[in-house]
């Protein structure tokens, strides 16, 4: 048995966000409150790291210094386990910079060492921290095994106003993962039995095939006219401009890139419009040529360039069954996007859906939207037919199970109108199935922080597993 010691150190952050109002900041504003983003998770054998966040209240105008107490059960500071930044007799110190809402720890296993599964470290904020009080997820607790939240809660850090973030959630870890939707361009299915490509819906992308397959011979002559019908008009949108976005609820075969044939000769040139980018007002991210091909290792071959581009840039991409999808982003090659499919179960982004407004089916942008992994099946529950804390076991086998993408939705949230903001519905709740079988019941319980939208809140609850 590993030598027992006491330390502590890791940090997440889960956000308690008490009121703020739009004032000057002075010493009538209410307290700045500093919580861990969970109470509690797990490392499992594969991963060698993990990022423990700190989450404020509220944006700090002063660099605020944070200390953390580490307490050890059954594992050592140095031989098995290290932190970033160091941990310094049993302490760890975080400084959370001005203009910051959040910071962070990287705690490393320390390569070759076999871990037993029953070890632990405690993380507990100190009390006496300067110009910041400390809230209600004041100690965090990380386990060497992989766990089963029985009561997963978070605030999703969607990036605020500009919901910048494109956040996976993963319950059974309670653990999220956020990803600026500005990093990837096009997600490669990674299935044995398609080759399918994937716009970021998160950022307003189109495409549209042109009958050429030669990227050299293709420049701006070939996208007059695409100005207004490959791009989102949430003034004027258009039904014809359905066919040129990933129908939302994520067919496969109803994606405006086609399948990728074995014929190379079958594979066109592809515009693409790249969408917008976080800000305001939101950047056009341009426009690029693309074509695909499959290629001889059994994946992908992307050649990209600008429009009017002489050359082009080729790029790769291989299978991986332990993902759903691989990405690329034109910018950078490889991006890391979506976690391993087993560890996420639903994501809130901005998102590239449709809606009607007596014509048919357009093309509109929506903010808060939630989407499930395709390993992910959904039920919807009204609390009129039963309320939440009654929600058993026993009554999640006889739910009817959704699987497409957008189960959800803006399903969880009222959209708002005129002299009336959206908020959450509280009316429903929803029982989730996971990829490993875990069922739990959810319910959003925020859809903003401070009044800012950007950071919605859920709480769950364990049922069963099987």
């Amino acid at each position: 048995m590993k030598q027992k010691l006491t330390i502590l150190t890791l940090l997440t952050a889960g956000v308690l966000i008490l009121g703020a109002g739009c004032r000057k900041r002075t010493a009538d504003l209410p307290e700045t409150y500093v919580v861990f983003e969970t109470s509690e998770q797990g490392i499992t054998a594969a991963e060698s790291s993990i990022t423990v966040k700190l989450k404020l209240s509220r944006i700090t105008d002063t660099l605020l210094p944070v200390t953390i107490q580490l307490t050890e059960q059954d594992i050592a500071y140095g031989t098995e386990y290290t932190t970033v930044p160091a941990a310094v007799s049993g302490k760890l110190s975080i400084n959370i910079p001005a203009g910051a809402k959040e910071a962070s720890f990287v705690l490393n296993k320390v390569n070759g060492v076999l871990f037993d599964g029953d070890e632990r470290i405690v993380f507990d904020l100190d009390q006496a921290v300067q110009k910041v009080t400390v809230g209600v997820i004041r100690r965090f607790t990380l386990d060497f095994a992989e766990l089963i939240a029985q009561q997963p809660a978070l605030t999703i850090n969607g990036g605020g106003v500009l919901f910048s973030n494109k956040v996976f959630i993963d319950l059974s870890a309670n653990r999220q993962t956020a990803v600026n939707r500005n990093n990837w361009d096009l997600g490669f299915y990674t299935g044995n039995d398609q080759f399918r490509v994937i716009l970021n819906s998160s950022s307003a992308m189109m495409a549209r095939q042109i009958n050429k397959t030669d990227l050299n011979q293709v420049s701006g002559a070939d996208t007059t006219g695409f100005s207004t019908e490959v791009a989102f008009n949430q003034f004027a949108p258009v039904t014809t401009s359905l066919p040129y976005i990933d129908y939302p609820n994520g067919d496969l075969s109803r994606t405006a890139i086609s399948a990728i044939s074995a014929t190379a000769e079958e594979n066109k040139v592809y515009i693409v419009n790249r969408g917008l980018a976080p800000g305001n007002p939101t950047p056009a991210r341009g426009w690029k040529k693309i074509r695909v091909l499959r290629n001889a290792a059994g994946g992908y071959t992307l050649q990209y360039a600008d429009i009017n581009a002489t050359s082009f840039s080729s790029i790769d991409i291989a299978k991986d069954e332990n993902y759903f999808f691989k990405y690329i982003s034109f910018d950078n090659g490889a991006a890391a996007v979506e976690p391993m499919k087993k560890k996420w179960d639903l994501a809130w982004t901005y998102f590239s859906n449709v809606t009607n407004f007596g014509a048919g089916e357009v093309p509109y942008l929506f903010q808060d939207i939630i989407l499930l992994n395709r390993n992910v099946s959904i039920a919807k529950v009204m609390t009129a037919t039963k309320a939440f804390a009654d929600f058993s076991a026993a009554d999640a086998g006889v739910q009817t199970y959704l699987t497409t993408q957008n189960a959800i939705a803006a399903d969880w949230r009222s959209g708002g109108g005129p002299g009336v903001s959206p908020a959450v519905r509280t009316d429903r709740y929803y029982i989730v199935k996971d990829g490993d079988n875990n069922y739990y019941k959810l319910r959003f319980t925020a859809l903003t922080q401070n009044g800012e939208r950007g950071y919605p809140a859920f709480e769950a609850v364990w049922l069963k597993k099987g």
